[in-house]
């Protein structure tokens, strides 16, 4: 910086030398006085800028005239705007995700893990607080806090409606048509198995038995001819299978509004909800104390183990990644959505920790060049325009003259 300043006070000093050296001969010569016109503007607008970019940081000569020391005297607007700026402007959530969007935090994860002693050190922190926790860990108060406080909790969820609601819709959407078609599928092969036509056939002597005795329907019968009626009863009942297979058949949509009916019961049935919810609190309450049992039996060591597993099934897994790197990139929005203003908050008081005086100084410096070469400018330019004022003026008096 200390070179263009030097370079922009020698043009300023050398206008004004110009200006004065040619003043004594401006009156008797044209060139005097065009040079002396021409330093006399390049002077003034050389102290002009001189003034102008003085002022921006000091008090030029010591002058204290408005517009004088305008960053000491605009400090603290100007820092309010700065971090105003930075926060609500620059730094915004959705401009910080924008330029983090392209890169997969699962892959740098990966990439960071993928050194044995990232995940050593990383053990090294977390294992002492797995110790401790474990050590401090009350099982017989969890125990009791999970026995009583876990299926009011369950109850609160109302699950038994939500199961209801759940199942009306899969069923008012056809949800179950794969359902009964498998069903009827195994039904069918299950017809045609040696086993139940035996069992069938076994049923229709016992039948034929009884009512040869006395029936009403002895005449149905001829001694030895039962059997020929599990072919077609076969026969019925794979109708009947092919009709609940079929979403549009009478059957199905009969089958389907019983179904239908049911489950309305079923969900202001409070014996029913009270089943479901005491198994589910059963069901959640054995796997929370197995899981309490494993952590008392096993070393915090395990842990690692799945730590090591679980960063494989992330590297190995392409769904995996992209769900953690959706699931990171989500947090990181909601964390600086809610730390807007603390983002402001730290710009101010990161600002507000340089002292005045220096944090000036540094602003000058950074700007420094640039400033000096509009002095330069300046010059140039009040010079080149009082040139052409002077080429004007005196063209007009010798054609007015």
């Amino acid at each position: 910086m200390a070179t263009v300043k030097t370079q922009a006070h020698c043009l300023l000093a050398g206008a004004a030398a110009a200006a004065v050296c040619a003043w004594p001969w401006a009156q008797g010569s044209l060139a005097a006085d065009f040079i002396h016109h021409t330093a006399l503007a390049a002077t003034i607008g050389g102290l002009a800028d001189w003034w102008s970019v003085t002022a921006l940081f000091k008090r030029p000569l010591g002058i204290n005239a408005p517009g004088t020391d305008v960053l000491r005297n605009n400090y603290e607007r100007l820092t309010t705007g700065l971090a105003d700026f930075v926060s609500n402007d620059l730094l915004t959530a959705e401009n910080v995700m924008q330029a983090v969007g392209r890169e997969n935090f699962a892959k740098l994860l990966l990439v960071h893990f993928a050194q044995q002693q990232n995940v050593e050190r990383l053990w090294q922190t977390v294992r002492p607080l797995a110790q401790h926790a474990l050590r401090s860990l009350n099982t017989r108060q969890v125990e009791q806090l999970l026995l009583s406080e876990l299926p009011k909790y369950i109850a609160s969820l109302r699950i038994p409606e939500i199961l209801v609601d759940a199942l009306q819709k899969a069923v008012a959407n056809g949800s179950f048509n794969g359902i009964w078609q498998l069903l009827t599928q195994e039904a069918k092969q299950i017809l045609h198995k040696p086993e139940f036509t035996a069992l069938l056939k076994g049923l229709a002597q016992m039948a034929e038995e009884e009512y040869n005795k006395d029936s009403l329907l002895r005449n149905l019968f001829v001694s030895g001819q039962a059997a020929k009626l599990v072919p077609l009863f076969v026969q019925e009942l794979e109708k009947a299978l092919d009709a609940l297979a079929d979403p549009a058949s009478e059957l199905r949509r009969q089958l389907d509004n019983w179904l239908l009916a049911r489950m309305e019961d079923y969900r202001h049935d409070i014996a029913f909800a009270d089943w479901l919810n005491s198994k589910l609190s059963q069901l959640v309450t054995a796997k929370a104390l197995a899981f309490k049992e494993l952590l008392q039996t096993q070393d915090v060591d395990i842990l690692l183990t799945l730590l090591q597993k679980r960063l494989q099934l992330l590297a190995d897994s392409d769904t995996e990644q992209s769900r953690l790197d959706g699931a990171l990139k989500e947090l990181l929005l909601q964390a600086l959505s809610m730390q807007h203003d603390t983002v402001y908050d730290l710009v101010l008081a990161k600002l507000h920790s340089y002292d005045r005086d220096v944090l000036i100084a540094k602003m000058e410096q950074r700007v420094g060049d640039d400033l000096q070469n509009i002095r330069k400018s300046g010059t140039c330019i009040g010079g080149l325009m009082g040139a052409v004022l002077f080429i004007i003026a005196t063209m007009g008096e010798r054609l007015v003259g």
